[in-house]
């Protein structure tokens, strides 16, 4: 009897083992998953579209506080540069940077001779607000040793860039004369050594960047007492160095000194 017992356990195991497996369960599991990874791709998708249109409309913001500028703060430096004893013009106006037009930037100048400093991004905001920012987006570029800008003077209009060892231009009534230059850099009419680019900007400061023959004085740039031109609803104050102001004598063309509105105390960048 158990032995019997046992062939019949075994065909019945045997006959199950044969039976075949529903499959409805396994499809269901596979569109389970189909469905999930459907939902997540467009929810990919739709999350980057919004940071896309996110990013757009905080560029188009005028300026607004950010992680390098959280006060939105906006600072202004008057800026000159100085080529053989004559100051060039103005550089033109400029909001986004060379070579990138759809790149905005919260270091700019509006041709007035002003340097405008209200940072958008971290790139270049506290430490990163710096000259050779302000010159890179312009597409220029300066070093103690060579400067790039964006016109020469007079008697060499085409001739923008300028390295040490250099002649100035030896046209009639101009200063050098033909004598070799160099390059100088001044902060509130006091020469500064180092790397031009390395300067830091700050609020209220006079910034003057040169290619003079050994001796030759640069003097305070034309603007150095000027206001920078309202762009926004409250009117800048006009620089207020007193140790640094455009007059007949260092500066040849300007009639007097100009008297400063009051301005607010220099302030570093921190």
């Amino acid at each position: 009897m158990p032995r019997s017992r046992n062939k019949h356990s075994r065909a019945a195991l045997r006959a199950k083992s044969r039976r075949p497996r529903r499959r409805g369960g396994s499809s269901w599991f596979v569109i389970s998953i189909s469905l999930i990874c459907i939902v997540g791709i467009a929810g990919v998708v739709l999350a980057s579209g919004l940071l896309s249109r996110g990013d757009e409309a905080a560029a188009a913001a005028p300026s607004p506080p950010t992680a390098a500028n959280p006060s939105g703060d906006h600072w202004h430096a008057a800026f000159a540069v100085n080529i053989c004893g004559e100051w060039i013009s103005n550089p033109a106006e400029f909001e986004t940077a060379a070579g990138s037009p759809n790149v905005r930037t919260g270091i700019h100048t509006h041709g007035d001779g002003f340097i405008h400093i209200h940072p958008f991004t971290s790139s270049e905001g506290g430490s990163n607000a710096t000259l050779g920012k302000y010159l890179d987006y312009g597409g220029w570029s300066a070093s103690e040793s060579s400067i790039s800008v964006w016109t020469g003077p007079k008697a060499d209009l085409k001739k923008t860039e300028w390295k040490n060892g250099d002649n100035c231009p030896n046209a009639a009534g101009e200063a050098g004369k033909g004598k070799p230059g160099a390059v100088v850099f001044e902060v509130n009419c006091k020469t500064v050594s180092g790397n031009p680019s390395d300067h830091k900007l700050a609020d209220q400061e006079v910034v003057a960047l040169g290619f003079l023959p050994k001796g030759e004085e640069m003097g305070a740039p034309p603007n150095a007492a000027s206001a920078p031109q309202a762009d926004s609803a409250e009117a800048p104050e006009a620089i207020n160095q007193k140790g640094c102001r455009p007059t007949a004598e260092n500066n040849p063309g300007v009639a007097s000194t100009t008297t400063p509105a009051v301005g607010t105390t220099p302030t570093t960048r921190q």
